[in-house]
C-alpha cells in the first residue's frame, strides 16, 4: 500500500525531478544561464511528473499520486534537487510555466483544470492530490465479471471487489491495477454470499492517458529547445574554429564543418554547402567523409 508523504503531490516538487538521474546540479556562470539551466531542469521534471504513471482518476478527476516505492524515491530526489535552485525561485513564475505549456498542448479547458490548480500564494501545491492511500496490484486474474461493470478479481490468494471495473487503458492486461479501498461488499458465489473488501479502480482511461502524455509530450519539447538555447554559444564557438581550420585543408575539421551546416549547429542549416564541404572533406581524405557519403549511396571524389 503507498500512502501519500507530506510533500508529494506538488509541482513544487517537480522544479528538482529526476536529479539523482541526471545528476544535475546549478552551475555557476551569468545570471541568464543559470536561469536557463534551472528552467531546462524545471520542465524535464514536469515532463516526467505528467507523466500518465503519476497520475490516477477518480469520480471523474485527476489527481497526481505516486504507485511505488521507486516513484516516491524519484519525489524524494526532486525534493533535494529543487533546493538548489538559486534563480528560478519565484512560485507564481512556476505555474506560469506550467499554465502556458498545458495550454500549448492544445488539451480543452476542462482538461487543464484537472491537471493544474489555480494560483494561489497560500497553496503550496500546483497538481491536484487526493491524499487516500493507493493500493497498486501489479498482476491479477479476474474470477468474475459483475452486474454494473464490476469484477471479482484476485491477486495471490486474495479476492477484491473492484467496482467500475475495465474503464483503465490497461485493465485488459491483468497487470498494474489501481485501486483505492472504499469499504466492503458482499456478492453471491451461487452457494451464498461472501463479503470481501471493496475497490474503486482508479487506473486511468485510454482518454485520460492520452491527455497527459499529450502535456509531457510539450515539456519534453521544451527542455530540448532550451537545451539547443543553452549550447548555441558553445555551437558557435565551435563552427567558427571549424571554419577558421578547414581553410587549412584539414580533412577532419571539414569533415566537422560540414555536419555543421548539414544539421545547423552553430550555423543555419545549409544542405548544399554542407554536402559540398563532405565532398571536399572526403577528397581530401577523411575517411568519416567517405563512410558518410557511401551511406547516402554516394561514391566520394577522388
Amino acid at each position: 500500500m503507498i500512502k501519500l508523504r507530506g510533500f508529494i503531490g506538488g509541482l513544487l516538487l517537480c522544479a528538482a525531478a529526476l536529479a539523482q538521474s541526471t545528476g544535475w546540479s546549478a552551475s555557476p556562470g551569468d545570471p541568464n544561464e543559470r536561469m536557463l539551466s534551472e528552467r531546462k531542469h524545471f520542465v524535464e521534471c514536469l515532463a516526467s511528473v505528467y507523466s500518465p504513471a503519476f497520475w490516477i482518476s477518480y469520480n471523474d478527476s485527476l489527481y497526481f499520486q505516486p504507485g511505488n516505492e521507486a516513484q516516491l524515491q524519484q519525489l524524494d530526489a526532486m525534493k533535494a534537487a529543487r533546493a538548489k535552485y538559486v534563480a528560478l525561485t519565484n512560485r507564481e513564475t512556476w505555474h506560469e510555466i506550467a499554465a502556458k505549456a498545458i495550454a500549448a498542448s492544445g488539451i480543452e479547458s476542462a482538461w487543464q483544470r484537472k491537471i493544474l490548480l489555480p494560483f494561489s500564494t497560500t497553496n503550496q501545491y500546483l497538481t491536484p492530490t487526493l491524499g487516500k492511500p493507493l493500493r497498486v496490484i501489479p498482476r491479477y486474474k479476474v474470477l468474475q465479471s459483475l452486474a454494473h461493470g464490476d469484477a471479482l478479481i484476485q491477486d495471490a490468494e486474495t479476492t477484491y471487489f473492484v467496482m467500475n471495473f475495465g474503464r483503465g487503458a490497461d485493465d485488459a492486461a491483468g497487470t498494474n491495477l489501481c485501486l483505492i479501498k472504499e469499504g466492503v461488499k458482499s456478492y453471491s458465489d451461487g452457494g451464498g454470499f461472501k463479503t470481501v473488501a471493496a475497490f474503486e479502480n482508479v487506473s486511468l482511461s485510454t482518454e485520460e492517458k492520452a491527455v497527459l502524455t499529450r502535456v509531457a509530450a510539450v515539456f519534453q519539447r521544451q527542455a530540448a529547445s532550451l537545451v539547443r538555447e543553452i549550447n548555441a554559444p558553445k555551437a558557435t564557438e565551435e563552427f567558427e574554429d571549424c571554419k577558421a581550420r578547414a581553410t587549412d585543408s584539414n580533412p577532419y575539421m571539414e569533415y566537422l564543418l560540414a555536419r555543421c551546416y548539414l544539421e545547423g549547429k552553430g550555423t543555419d542549416k545549409n544542405g548544399t554547402v554542407g554536402m559540398e564541404w563532405m565532398n571536399r572533406a572526403a577528397k581530401s581524405g577523411s575517411g568519416d567523409a567517405i563512410s558518410y557519403l557511401e551511406k547516402l549511396g554516394r561514391k566520394a571524389p577522388y
